[in-house]
């Protein structure tokens, strides 16, 4: 008889620990932040730090409108209050009724040019060619081979490996050696 019960106990335990088992991996996981996506927006405070690659779209009283712009395809155009911080591979292309329009320029090809204002940041791998009545054109010479030169503006950046061959007047020649 004790053993028929220890049987019969053992068996009950293998066919409830399956159930429990099943009814625990069913259970529903804690929510999770999700990563922001491109488009998204967010109401700040005024005093709030602005996350890389977000942008100041609008301001209501104490609070600005944050706009999430990392993803953003080349070419997306976005209208910017003065005050907003500009992205890692995005120009200022024109001012618009206090404010300014940015441009995404990540992932142009070599040698595209692009007209920006003045004020414009300069992306990692791009010069300064001309100057175009209140603005300067840039082109991107990311991806340029070996021995390439440019004649670029004399406040043009000279690129990582780029060296300046010559210098003078309004303008330097720049070579890419590494």
């Amino acid at each position: 008889m004790f053993k028929k019960a220890l049987i019969i106990l053992s068996l009950s335990s293998v066919v409830v620990v399956p159930s429990l088992a099943t009814q625990v991996q069913g259970a529903a996981l804690p929510p999770q932040e999700k990563a922001a996506t491109y488009g998204e927006e967010f109401w700040v405070s005024l005093t709030s730090p602005i996350p890389a690659g977000w942008v100041i779209v609008r301001t209501l009283g104490t609070q600005n409108l944050i706009r999430n712009v990392n993803g953003a395809s080349y070419g997306t155009e976005v209208e910017v209050l003065l005050a907003s911080p500009i992205p890692s591979g995005w120009v200022m292309v024109r001012a618009f009724r206090g404010s300014n329009v940015i441009k995404n320029v990540n992932g142009a090809s070599y040698g595209t040019e692009i007209e920006v204002m003045l004020a414009s940041p300069i992306p990692v791998g791009w010069v300064m060619v001309r100057a175009f009545g209140g603005s300067n054109v840039i082109r991107n010479v990311n991806g340029a081979p070996n021995g390439t030169q440019i004649e670029v503006m004399q406040a043009s950046p000279v690129p990582e490996g780029w060296i300046i061959v010559s210098s003078g007047g309004n303008s330097k020649v720049i070579r890419k050696i590494g």
